[in-house]
C-alpha cells in the first residue's frame, strides 16, 4: 500500500478559510395548521381588542396591509417583538393568546372606576 504524503493547503485558501464563521443550522419544525389558524384568529382578536382595523395596525406596526392579512389569516406568523413593541397592542395580545388556552386560563376583565368627590 502506497504511503500518502500530507501536504499543507496553499497559502491563497487558508486565508480564505479565515473569513468563513460557522453558522448554527436553522431548526425547521412543522406546525400543525391548525395551530397557525388559531395564532391568525388570536392576532385578530387583538386588533379587535385595540379597536383597530387591519390597515390602522398595519400603519401602527410599520407593515403592509397585506402583511397584515397573512398574519390574520394564519398564513404567516405574526412577528410578535414588533406587535409588543407597539403600546396599544401589548394588553391586547396579551389577553389574545391567554384566551387560546381556556382550560387552564381564565380571563377576567375587570373594570374600576374612580370618582372623585369635589
Amino acid at each position: 500500500m502506497p504511503a500518502t504524503l500530507p501536504h499543507p493547503a496553499p497559502a491563497c485558501h487558508v486565508e480564505r478559510l479565515d473569513h468563513i464563521r460557522p453558522v448554527m443550522a436553522k431548526a425547521v419544525r412543522k406546525i400543525d395548521p391548525a395551530w397557525k389558524t388559531e395564532i391568525g384568529h388570536a392576532f385578530q382578536r387583538c386588533l379587535a381588542l385595540a379597536g383597530l382595523s387591519e390597515k390602522e395596525a398595519a400603519a401602527l406596526l410599520d407593515r403592509d396591509t397585506g402583511q397584515i392579512a397573512r398574519w390574520a389569516s394564519g398564513e404567516d406568523r405574526p412577528l410578535f417583538d414588533v406587535i409588543f413593541a407597539v403600546d396599544q397592542l401589548r394588553g391586547p395580545m396579551v389577553i389574545a393568546l391567554a384566551e387560546l388556552d381556556r382550560q387552564r386560563v381564565e380571563v377576567e376583565t375587570t373594570i374600576h372606576i374612580m370618582r372623585r368627590v369635589s
